[in-house]
């Protein structure tokens, strides 16, 4: 493959890898903000008597907010639910933090190479 149809080869990849990224990243935020809509907390579980739930909170400013749930199954079940999207939110949030970090450097080295190919940067 000659020089200039490696490079073209390569420009013609950029748009499908681009909107692949740009969707992947959308779905991670729509899912979050569903997660977000349905309810999150930060907490973890305390049983007493193996029937009682307590959830206790982060610690903020020396304080630990500790919360009664109670023996309801319902109300146990939602708040269980709330912890799990809590750490799915976290996890789709790492994700999504790691696909702009992608985006971002591929922005960083495509304003290189146009700089390059222009000859406005020195090298």
């Amino acid at each position: 493959m000659s020089l200039i149809a490696d490079v073209e080869e390569l420009a013609s990849q950029l748009p499908a890898l681009i909107s692949a990224h740009k969707a992947d990243l959308a779905s991670k935020q729509k899912t979050m903000t569903e997660l977000q809509n349905a309810g999150i907390t930060y907490a973890a579980e305390h049983w007493r008597d193996g029937k009682y739930l307590y959830l206790i909170h982060p610690s903020r400013d020396g304080q630990r907010e500790r919360k009664y749930v109670g023996a309801d199954p319902v109300k146990q079940a939602e708040a269980q639910a709330s912890i799990r999207r809590a750490g799915e939110y976290d996890e789709l949030s790492r994700e999504a933090v790691k696909i702009e970090a992608k985006l971002r450097q591929t922005g960083d080295r495509l304003r290189d190479a146009v700089a390059f190919l222009t000859g406005k940067r020195a090298w």
